[in-house]
C-alpha cells in the first residue's frame, strides 16, 4: 500500500471519527440543536431532544413544528419572531410552549441566526433551551410578591383597626361608664336606660369587630381548619338574622328569609354562618329606615347561589372595582354613620373561595345592591 492510500484511508477514518464526536457531543448536549426551513420545517433535530421532549429526533422531522408542537397562544409569536430573523434581524430569539410526548408542556427559549444563504447549512439554526424551571421559579416569585403585597395589606389593615375602628367603640364605653359613675356619686339617675343602651351598643361593635379580626388573623395563619358537613340554611340563616336583628330593628328594615325549607347544602357552618353574618349586617348598614334585605337561594345544576339583596343605597361601579380587595382598605359609612372597616367583605371572599365557590355583587347608585355566593355541591 502507498503512501498516498494510506494519507486517504487515515483521512477519511479522522473524518469518520470527528463526524461521530461531533455527533455525540451534539446528543449529550443540554440544549437542543435545530436546523429549520423558511417553511418552519425541522430537518435536522439533535438527540437531545428525547431527554427534554420526549420525542426522537425522527418524530420531529418533516412536519410543521410551529403547527403541530407550539401551544396554541404562542403560535402567532412564535412564527413573528421565525419571520423576524429569515427577513430582518437575522438574529432573534423567542419563548414559547412545546408539547412535551406525555401531554404536557415544556417551555423553551429559541435564539436562531439566518444562514439559508450558506450553502453549506441552508437553515435557520436553533439553540434551543428547556426554561421550564426558570419559568416556575419566575411564577413563584410573582405569587410571592403578590402574597407579600397582601400580607402588607392586611398588617396596615390591622394597625387601621386597631388604633381607630376598635378604639371608637372602646372610647365610647369608657366615656358613657365614667359619665354614668359621675352621676351615681351625685345621686342623679336621669339618661341611665339610654346610657346603658349604648354602651351595649358600642360593646356589641366592639365584640363583633374583634371576632372579624381574629378571624381574620386565623385565615391568613392558615389555623383555620375547613369541615363541611349538612347544613339546613334556612335554619341557618333564620339563627343569623337572629343575630342581627336589633341593628334592623333601630331603622325599621325588614329581614325577609326566603329560602325553602328543605335547602340543604354541604358547607362549613361556622364559615357560612360568618359570610351570611357579614352580607346581611351589610345589607342593614347601607339601607335607609323603613327598608329591607331579603335573603334566598338558587338552586343550579353543581351548585348553590345564596342571595342577599337590600333595598339600599347602592355602590357605584368605581367602588364595587375596590370590594374583597385587601390593598384598597376600602370602607364607607353607613346610612346612619355607622363605621366598618371593610374586613367583613374580605372574609366572605376568603370563606367562599374554601369552599370552592365565588363571590359577586351587582348594585345601581340608589337602587340597592345584591351580594351572592356560590357554594358547590359535593
Amino acid at each position: 500500500m502507498n503512501n498516498q492510500t494510506e494519507t486517504g484511508i487515515v483521512k477519511k477514518k479522522f473524518s469518520l471519527d470527528c463526524e461521530e464526536q461531533f455527533e455525540q457531543l451534539i446528543s449529550n448536549f443540554f440544549d437542543i440543536l435545530v436546523l429549520i426551513d423558511e417553511r418552519g420545517y425541522q430537518h435536522y433535530v439533535s438527540g437531545s431532544c428525547e431527554k427534554i421532549l420526549g420525542y426522537s429526533p425522527e418524530e420531529l422531522l418533516g412536519v410543521s413544528v410551529i403547527d403541530e408542537f407550539i401551544h396554541p397562544e404562542d403560535q402567532e409569536k412564535t412564527k413573528r419572531g421565525l419571520w423576524n430573523i429569515i427577513h430582518r434581524a437575522k438574529n432573534g430569539g423567542t419563548q414559547y410552549r412545546h408539547k412535551h410526548k406525555n401531554g404536557g408542556w415544556v417551555y423553551l427559549e429559541a435564539f436562531g441566526t439566518n444562514q439559508l444563504d450558506n450553502p453549506s447549512v441552508r437553515s435557520v439554526v436553533l439553540n434551543v433551551r428547556d426554561i421550564t424551571e426558570r419559568k416556575r421559579t419566575e411564577q413563584e416569585l410573582r405569587e410571592g410578591r403578590q402574597r407579600l403585597k397582601e400580607l402588607n395589606a392586611t398588617k396596615d389593615r390591622f394597625f387601621s383597626i386597631i388604633g381607630h375602628d376598635l378604639k371608637s367603640p372602646v372610647n365610647n364605653i369608657l366615656g358613657l361608664s365614667d359619665l354614668m359613675l359621675e352621676q351615681l356619686k351625685n345621686g342623679d339617675y336621669d339618661g341611665m336606660e339610654e346610657y346603658t343602651k349604648m354602651i351595649n351598643h358600642s360593646s356589641r361593635k366592639a365584640i363583633d369587630l374583634l371576632s372579624n379580626l381574629l378571624t381574620w388573623a386565623r385565615s391568613q395563619t392558615g389555623s383555620i381548619t375547613y369541615q363541611p358537613e349538612p347544613v339546613n340554611l334556612k335554619n341557618l340563616v333564620d339563627g343569623t338574622i337572629d343575630l342581627v336583628r336589633d341593628s334592623a330593628a333601630r331603622k325599621s328594615i325588614t329581614l325577609e328569609n326566603r329560602i325553602p325549607e328543605d335547602a340543604e347544602l354541604i358547607a362549613d357552618p361556622v364559615m357560612l354562618e360568618l359570610i351570611m353574618r357579614n352580607l346581611i349586617s351589610n345589607g342593614i348598614k347601607f339601607t335607609p329606615e323603613d327598608g329591607s334585605v331579603k335573603i334566598a337561594a338558587r338552586e343550579n345544576q353543581d351548585e348553590t347561589a345564596i342571595l342577599v339583596e337590600d333595598s339600599g343605597v347602592g355602590i357605584s361601579n368605581e367602588a364595587m372595582k375596590k370590594l374583597f380587595r385587601p390593598e384598597y382598605n376600602y370602607s364607607t359609612k353607613g346610612t346612619k354613620k355607622e363605621v366598618g372597616t371593610g374586613l367583613g367583605l374580605l372574609l366572605c371572599k376568603e370563606f367562599v373561595a374554601i369552599h370552592g365557590g365565588e363571590i359577586d355583587v351587582e348594585s345601581n347608585v340608589g337602587e340597592g345592591s345584591t351580594f351572592s355566593f356560590t357554594i358547590p355541591k359535593q
